[in-house]
């Protein structure tokens, strides 16, 4: 049996009247779902739709030059607890900067260490958060939609990683909206789990932390600076955001001989993360990491045994559009109670102009596909804005190589086989899904953008044609 068949109808709904209707989405109801090895609700985040041409109040204004200024006048008054996280796509490109061959992960650690941070913790941690949350709500749209369920959020769902993407939706075609994730991005997730949960543990207040993301993307700043990404106080997840080139030239600027360096490991509250979760580093590192997860919930008590392959070659590379299935063997008792055999369709948008092809399909109710990556830069996060200037595709693609090494290298590369991730939710999120998850690790989205953060330090952001844009 092959899913698209029986959700065919299903897909349309969710959808406002029409693009201009502005009415809220009509909230889901909380409902209990088998995932796994837990029962938990999960409640979808169907945002409220705010009319175009609403103006937000006016922030101050920073660039990446003065969150870096911030940063370093918050090293030097030792009030604040220094708290750096370090994204995937990071390790397999900074040494270019140095001529240094990847990854440069421990060299990046022990950097961070020498300008100041007293903490320094691995996204690829926050990745694995990512794929439990948003695969937990992939299987949840797909139980819904086979039981013909009326209050069912529509397919196929879009990830929601990256800012370039979630702001062409929100701004050019918010129509997309019901379709996309409501799971934060790793950095976001992590940033709430270190202001909420790590704040106690070293027995400081959230306004004596400062976190700051090294990314590879110019528009993760402008992500942090989202209002729903605060805190009930109304203090940033995370505070700050510098790009690759930008840690850089911190280094370079404090006199650090960095192709010197020795190694030093993450910290271990969020220091470990899986091979899957590496790949969030370039296109279709999302997909496969999830599909490695949710085919293990999906299949848990079938008795058809794991994945007999972990590698999904077909979602790998840089085709601008990439598509694969997986099957998804019968299991009543599973979270999908399907009595037969399933095949999962997904595709890979490799750029912004790919994502467009599919988007008339998707609200006309005729795409194939059961969940879609998206990722606006071609090749994904290490082909960021923030990354050193490649030299053409084969330095994108060495990076691409560097990454897929160290996912095979990985000892874990599933991410529900994480510890650290495990420990988190038999500490403190319970579940997938659960009311605590809802709160911390989802969001959702506006038509024009969601108002910013008021204090000092939001990222200046460009209203440039991103609608018009193939790539950003």
């Amino acid at each position: 049996m092959i899913v698209r068949d029986i959700l065919t109808v299903q897909r349309h709904r969710c959808v406002p009247n029409s693009a201009s209707s502005h009415k809220p989405y009509a909230p889901m109801r909380p409902r209990v779902a088998q995932c796994g090895i837990i029962r938990h609700p999960i409640c979808h985040k169907n945002s409220k739709l705010l009319a175009k041409g609403v103006k937000h109040e006016a922030a101050p204004v920073a660039t990446e030059e003065d969150h870096v200024r911030q940063i370093l006048a918050d090293v030097g008054g030792k009030q604040k607890v220094m708290i750096a996280q370090v994204a995937p796509a990071v390790r397999v490109s900074l040494g270019e900067e140095f001529n240094v061959d990847p990854p440069v992960t421990g060299k990046i650690v022990t950097a961070l260490k020498l300008l100041g941070f007293d903490y320094v913790f691995d996204v690829i941690a926050g990745a694995d958060l990512t794929i439990l949350e948003e695969g937990s709500e992939l299987i949840q749209r797909l139980a819904d939609n086979l039981q013909g369920k009326e209050d069912a959020a529509p397919l196929p769902m879009f990830s929601s990683c990256c800012p370039g993407w979630i702001e062409f939706v929100e701004k050019c075609s918010p129509e997309v909206i019901p379709y996309v994730s409501t799971a934060k991005s790793p950095h976001m997730m992590q940033g709430a789990i270190i202001k909420t949960f790590f704040s106690d543990i070293i027995k400081r207040s959230e306004e004596d932390i400062s976190v700051t993301s090294v990314m590879p993307c110019v528009r993760k700043q402008g992500e942090a600076d989202r209002e729903p990404n605060q805190t009930p106080a109304g203090h940033r997840h995370v505070d700050h955001v510098v790009t690759t080139k930008g840690l850089a030239q911190m280094i370079k600027d404090a006199g650090i001989d960095f192709a010197n360096l020795p190694d030093t490991h993450f910290d271990a509250f969020m220091g470990l993360g899986s091979g899957g979760a590496v790949l969030f580093g370039t296109t279709g590192g999302v997909m496969e990491a999830a599909l490695r997860t949710v085919y293990d919930i999906a299949s848990q008590g079938s008795g058809a045994g794991p994945l007999d392959h972990l590698e999904f070659e077909d979602v790998r590379g840089m085709d601008g559009i990439k598509e694969t299935f997986l099957r998804i063997p019968s299991n009543l008792e599973g979270p999908l109670h399907n009595s037969e055999e399933l095949e999962l369709h997904v595709c890979v948008c490799n750029g912004l102009g790919n994502a467009k092809k599919l988007l008339k399909e998707t609200i006309e109710g005729k795409s194939k596909y059961h969940f879609v990556e998206v990722m606006a830069c071609p090749g994904g996060c290490i082909g960021g804005g923030g990354q050193p200037r490649s030299k053409g595709k084969e330095a994108l693609m060495a990076r691409q190589k560097a990454l897929y090494n160290l996912d095979s290298s990985s000892e874990i590369r599933q991410s529900h086989q994480n510890p650290v991730i495990k420990d988190l939710y038999t500490k403190y999120l319970v579940t997938p899904g659960s009311e605590v998850a809802e709160t911390l690790l989802h969001t959702g989205y506006v038509e024009g953008g969601p108002a910013k953060y008021k204090g000092q330090g939001v990222s200046e952001t460009s209203d440039e044609d991103i609608c018009d844009a193939d790539d950003i």
